[in-house]
């Protein structure tokens, strides 16, 4: 298996999840969304795909399922990950500095107690990694990303703090798809 979609960029969680199921070998084919990842199968950009299927804290993971039955695909193997979400700024920023949180959908609800605070405006992203690489590049003491330390490491985000899921044994199963 050469060519596997993800929904997410380098230091996304499908990414993770990725690099375990699938290896080093293959190439990652990084997609905006969910839509688009099961498209990059469907159109034979990519032979299979690592996507979330569901999470200890919220469930199901919000129209992959719709995904996998519209499409005609099946999941070939499934992999648990380990979620450790950090909450990244940049450099100058301290904690009490923040005002606008950014994640993917599915990690804001699962730091819902963290990011939902009253005085916090949370903004839905595309995936926690990309959500790390742009409050980095805004470059506002204000911005913060929740996401992996991995991704904030590689992006050059300071971490404000740890473990700020809701639930500190937090999983992602992740399926590694492909069609019928």
């Amino acid at each position: 298996m050469r060519l596997v979609a993800i929904q997410g960029i380098y230091g996304s969680y499908s990414e993770a999840a990725a690099q375990q199921m699938v290896g080093a070998g293959a190439e990652l084919i990084e997609c905006r969304d969910f839509a688009s990842t099961f498209q990059a199968v469907l159109s034979k950009r990519a032979e299979r795909a690592v996507v979330p299927l569901r999470n200890k804290v919220i469930g199901e993971i919000e129209g992959v399922s719709d995904l996998i039955d519209y499409g005609g695909f099946e999941i070939l193997d499934e992999f648990d990950l380990q979620i450790t979400h950090v909450l990244a700024g940049i450099a100058a920023a301290a904690i009490e500095d923040v005002t606008t949180v950014r994640s993917h959908r599915e990690a804001l609800r699962q730091c819902s107690v963290f990011g939902g605070k009253p005085s916090n405006e949370t903004v839905s992203d595309n995936d926690t990694a990309t959500s790390i690489r742009r409050i980095v590049g805004e470059n506002f003491n204000c911005n913060a990303a929740i996401g992996s330390e991995r991704a904030a490491l590689f992006y050059g985000a300071k971490i404000l703090s740890r473990d700020v899921a809701d639930e500190k044994d937090n999983w992602t199963t992740f399926g590694l798809i492909g069609r019928q």
